[in-house]
């Protein structure tokens, strides 16, 4: 942690600044649904948060090879009276961070989500919803105590991520390896000791142009440290365009890493408000052999950006 504290007090130094003070930006996103769910045969309503949140960040110049940037973003929760995001806290704390960047990469420390979760490449449609493929898949993790470095374009398109993050239970090592080239994407990443498990993941996403689908496709296989299984899992998901503002995505999962014979299909359809604003509608079944956990969610939900 001893170059967050060096960022920390460089940032403290430039932000004096009256001229460096336009380059901060606000931002914040609200998500909320109105959800049904029908799980042990009782169906249950409610008002459900979607990790809604406000935020800040800046980036500033050094020199022309060198910036320093941060970000501040925290959970809330609207759907409570009292905005509390996190049982009695106001603000669950999400990415935040403070970076140096320049032409040898990204070097960057505080709370971020991990090189594997990143990996993801955003092929999970549902995510922050009750179809967000934490429910099945380990190693969607946020984590403090965080280092972490970003090589520049090694080859054209391909970067590496290196995170080092201290926990209880020794040090968590993730990497990744990411490759974008036209359209197509690519991530490779291993997670070494995340929260007791060693996991594998591949993802890509790439368009059928053809047919005017986005799809996903993801593969993971995770190992608990402390009894040597081994579990794995599979994801798919496709999204396509069907007029100017709306959009309709299906997705399936399968894995046996969290739940025994896991698996989740989902729905959803959104509209475009505006550039901004969008509505949605979500239907997901969950099902493993662990019947208790079977549940059914169907839910209208609202999103704008700001």
């Amino acid at each position: 942690m001893k170059i967050f504290k060096l960022l920390s007090t460089t940032l403290a130094v430039f932000c004096f600044s009256s001229d460096l003070l336009s380059d901060i930006t606000f931002y914040g996103k609200i998500n909320t649904s109105y959800e049904s769910t029908d799980k042990n045969s009782k169906t249950d309503t409610d008002f459900k948060n979607n990790a809604s949140r406000l935020g800040v960040k800046g980036k500033f110049d050094i020199n022309d090879g060198l910036k320093i940037s941060f970000q501040i973003e925290n959970e809330i929760d609207p759907t409570d009276g009292r905005f509390r995001a996190d049982g009695e806290k106001v603000f669950k704390e999400r990415n935040t961070f403070l970076a140096l960047e320049g032409n040898f990469g990204r070097l960057f420390a505080g709370t971020h989500d991990t090189a594997f979760k990143v990996a993801q490449l955003k092929v999970d449609l549902f995510n922050d919803t009750r179809a967000d493929i934490k429910y099945l898949f380990q190693g969607e993790n946020r984590m403090n105590s965080f280092v972490a470095y970003t090589t520049p374009e090694l080859i054209g398109g391909l970067k590496v991520t290196i995170n080092s993050i201290s926990q209880s239970t020794g040090t968590f090592e993730s990497y990744s390896v990411n490759y974008l080239t036209g359209s197509v994407k690519l991530a490779f990443a291993l997670d070494s000791n995340g929260k007791g498990y060693d996991s594998t993941r591949f993802t890509t996403m790439f368009p059928i142009e053809s047919l005017g689908v986005d799809v996903g496709l993801m593969y993971q296989s995770s190992e608990k440290i402390s009894t040597g299984v081994s579990e794995n899992g599979h994801l798919l998901s496709l999204k396509k365009k069907v007029s100017d503002k709306g959009s309709v995505y299906l997705q399936t999962a399968s894995s046996d890493i969290k739940l025994e014979s896991g698996k989740q299909n989902s729905i959803g359809y959104d509209y475009k408000i505006s550039k901004i604003a969008k509505v949605f509608f979500h239907y997901s079944d969950l099902e493993s052999d662990k019947t208790s956990k079977n549940a059914e969610y169907v839910s209208v939900g609202f999103e704008y950006k700001f």
